[in-house]
């Protein structure tokens, strides 16, 4: 299996946001050693103009920071790449109450909601106004309750495969009017398609009729921090692949030791 990019993806969410010095230092070792991209995670430490609260008095980058840093990669021959959260993974923009008509419970956004694809709108005008490259990582992950909550109550239950979708849908659509090329972590399309599960079911392929309704325009990539055996990561690799082969996404792995 060939890849074309090598990198590295940058925690700058929890508890520890990077200084611009420190992540020059970490782009010189990367481009020594042949790294060709830096994925920095910004749950909510990324400026946002239209929403001062967002990131505020979490050490998020200020724009003019991002550029900087991006300039500097691109130097180094290394691309940085924005990695956001479009879905769940919000928990700390909820301790302010302007986003409280935009939570659906725990860290989660709530779908179909306009001010939702306000903010999200507003990431995407960012992104583009601080980043070069037009590859971004939109999360997605761990939204397990996705639907059961604000969303519950407002709209009664429903299909919460179709619920992922329907915002997924409308994220993209957003991002392509930014030029972006979209990517996401793949385990809720996995979960949603065998109870829950991620990993058990390893030696199984995602149902063809589930694979057909995941939109042809992203690109699944596996995430796996727990196990020690070869076998389960080569059978989730293959699921993977499938997911390519059989919905014409991009196989793109991650793996986080």
């Amino acid at each position: 299996m060939k890849f074309n990019k090598i990198g590295l993806m940058l925690d700058c969410s929890r508890n520890a946001v990077a200084t611009v010095d420190t992540l020059k230092e970490l782009l010189d070792k990367m481009a020594l050693m042949g790294y060709n991209r830096l994925q920095l995670y910004t749950e909510d430490t990324y400026e946002i103009k239209e929403y001062p609260n967002f990131g505020h008095m979490r050490g998020r980058y200020s724009g003019e920071e991002l550029k900087d840093i991006d300039a500097y990669a691109a130097s180094k021959g290394i691309e940085l790449m924005p990695c956001i959260q479009v879905l769940a993974h919000l928990n700390q923009i909820f301790r302010w109450s302007e986003f409280e008509s935009i939570n659906d419970c725990n860290d989660i956004l709530l779908v179909d909601e306009p001010e939702t694809y306000k903010l999200i709108e507003n990431m995407f005008r960012s992104l583009a106004e601080n980043f070069v490259s037009r590859n971004v990582n939109i999360g997605c992950d761990e939204a397990h309750m996705v639907g059961l909550g604000k969303f519950l109550n407002r709209y009664g239950y429903q299909d919460r495969f179709e619920i992922v979708n329907r915002h997924l849908r409308k994220v993209l659509d957003i991002a392509t009017r930014y030029g972006f090329r979209c990517s996401m972590w793949s385990d809720m399309y996995f979960r949603l398609a065998f109870d829950g599960d991620y990993y058990k079911n390893s030696d199984k392929p995602i149902p063809p009729e589930v694979l057909e309704r995941i939109p042809k325009n992203i690109s699944l990539i596996y995430w796996d921090y727990y196990s020690t055996d070869i076998e389960h990561y080569r059978k989730m690799f293959i699921r993977h692949n499938g997911c390519a082969k059989i919905s014409r996404l991009d196989l793109r792995c991650k793996i986080c030791v």
